[in-house]
């Protein structure tokens, strides 16, 4: 009962200070964030924005409803994000509207050689008015727009995890491709990850998309380079009649745009091994984003959980909510 209490009062803790670090960074001041826009801008004048998009969109939809702040521990869509993650034995899948455009997500992991393999894709399908891949859209935002020209973008991952010198270390090679109309390239690239237990906590940092760039067509996308870091609490902690648990995230772009986000997930199970699940979580509002705020809820049964998460967007004088909803086997 002690040992309990304290790994209660050590995730109550770490609660309060993941909302402090939160609040600072997302009301944090909006000088550095314009220069920072402003030298993109010079940036993109003189090269290519990085890309594709799918390489920044989430293959998970519990951390969508929590800001984009991944769940250590979550399992094989891990695979896509944090390799050294990877763990258990399941499968799932995900579906998101935004605007016309779909984007999908399918996973599956197992144990293998000590360790944990897994396998995953993400594949994105859009309308653009674009007529060139350099003019594709960068941002979440910018699919609602949408256009007569078909668009789509994948990335298949295939990664490894193990635990050694006490970390959790883990690989993933990837297969990304993009197509506009009659114009198709792909290239590999690899993530690398590590991850830690620290008393209730659980960290993970990855570099993602290391390789050489996307040629479609004539055109090359630089790929869009990224290191990531999130931290959760390794469980929920019990708050009265409620289970509480929560994920922060602060990911740097390759242009040096730092976007941090989080959230709060309260449990409640009324009856053993059946566990209904509300979310709430707040990332730095970009622009086209209409709201910081983000939304979801989720079930979890014997082997199976059911997760929903929405978001807001507003792209010129568009706006369209996001609807996902992703279901796991265990």
């Amino acid at each position: 009962m002690l040992r309990r209490l304290n790994a209660t009062a050590g995730i109550v803790h770490g609660l309060r200070v993941a909302a402090f670090v939160l609040a600072i960074a997302w009301a944090g001041p909006s000088g550095p964030a314009i220069a920072q826009g402003q030298h993109a801008s010079v940036r993109s004048q003189a090269s290519p924005t990085p890309g594709p998009l799918v390489l920044k969109l989430g293959a998970s939809t519990r951390a969508a409803a929590l800001g984009g702040a991944f769940w250590t521990g979550d399992g094989a869509d891990a695979v896509l994000h944090h390799p050294a993650l990877i763990g258990g034995e399941g499968f799932g899948g995900s579906r998101q509207r935004i605007g016309g455009a779909t984007h999908m997500v399918l996973s599956g992991s197992r144990g293998w050689l000590g360790g944990a393999v897994a396998a995953g894709i993400s594949f994105l399908e859009y309308g653009t008015g674009a007529t060139s891949p350099l003019e594709l859209p960068r941002e979440t935002a910018a699919l609602i727009g949408g256009g007569d020209m078909a668009a789509s973008e994948y990335v298949a991952a295939l990664g490894y995890a193990d635990e050694m010198f006490g970390f959790g270390l883990g690989v993933a090679a990837k297969l990304i491709g993009q197509r506009l109309g009659g114009l198709r390239g792909n290239t590999t690239a690899v993530d690398l990850g590590a991850a830690r237990d620290i008393g209730p906590f659980t960290a993970a940092v990855s570099v993602q998309n290391l390789g050489r760039a996307l040629k479609v067509g004539r055109h090359e996308v630089p790929l869009a380079r990224r290191v990531v870091l999130d931290a959760g609490t390794g469980g929920r902690a019990p708050a009265g009649p409620f289970d509480i648990g929560a994920a922060v995230r602060v990911a740097r772009e390759g242009d040096g745009e730092i976007v941090p986000g989080g959230g709060v997930e309260i449990a409640w199970w009324p009856v053993q091994r059946r566990i209904f699940i509300a979310r709430i979580g707040l990332r730095r509002r970009a622009e086209g984003e209409s709201s910081p705020f983000t939304f979801g809820a989720g079930f979890e049964g014997d082997r199976i959980r059911i997760d929903y998460a929405y978001g807001e967007y507003m792209h010129e004088d568009l706006a369209a909510d996001s609807h996902r909803i992703g279901i796991a086997f265990r």
